[in-house]
């Protein structure tokens, strides 16, 4: 059977501290499209992969302020011009009584853009019928949920090239370092140990 282009390349680390100074490497490599994979957050991270604020807090705000003038615009528009009720001599536009209602509108609207704005930003909506749907999303290594600590480049990043961007990783003192893709999860995974032995 013809050997298929990998999907990325994977390594290991057993410790958080070197998977930040590896991921600085990564980044001053001049990779773009990689990820880190750890089972607890590491701090510096973030600055360490390069990464922007990220803008969910925006889309949050704007959300909820588009939530908050939805919800006045409809009470306003029933209760005070489309059906006025007098309701024991109290003014039309009693807006103390609507603050519940705006309150839950804001929350409610903003609660769900922010929720869909995460999982755009993070690919999972892109990606979701050519990766999950269809299953050809790249199984890396189940210890990474537990103890292990990873750096995943994906084959589409325009520096990848496997046998240098393996070399590259194995460098940055990975104890194993392997190629993902379709063609390696039948023929065994292609792992490499930190001194370059299959």
């Amino acid at each position: 059977m013809p050997r298929r282009r990998a999907s990325g390349a994977l390594a290991l680390f057993e410790e958080p501290n070197a998977t930040l100074a590896a991921a600085r490497a990564v980044r001053d490599a001049g990779y773009r499209r990689w990820d880190v994979h750890s089972p607890f957050p590491i701090h510096g991270m973030d600055e360490a992969m390069g990464l922007s604020r990220s803008p969910v807090p925006w889309i949050t705000f704007a959300a909820g302020a588009v939530g908050c003038g939805l919800a006045l615009f409809i009470l306003f528009g029933t209760m005070v011009y489309s059906w006025p009720a007098n309701y024991g001599g109290k003014p039309y536009a009693s807006w103390p009584s609507f603050i519940p209602i705006t309150f839950e509108m804001t929350v409610l609207v903003a609660g769900v853009f922010t929720a869909l704005g995460a999982l755009w930003l993070g690919g999972l909506l892109r990606r979701a019928y050519t990766t999950v749907l269809r299953g050809e999303a790249p199984a890396l290594d189940p210890d990474l949920t537990s103890h292990r600590f990873g750096i995943f480049i994906e084959a589409e990043d325009p520096k990848f090239d496997e046998s240098a961007t393996l070399e590259q990783l194995r460098e940055l003192g990975a104890f194993e370092v392997r190629t993902i893709g379709a063609s390696h999860a039948a023929d065994g995974g292609g792992a490499v140990d930190g001194k370059g032995e299959a």
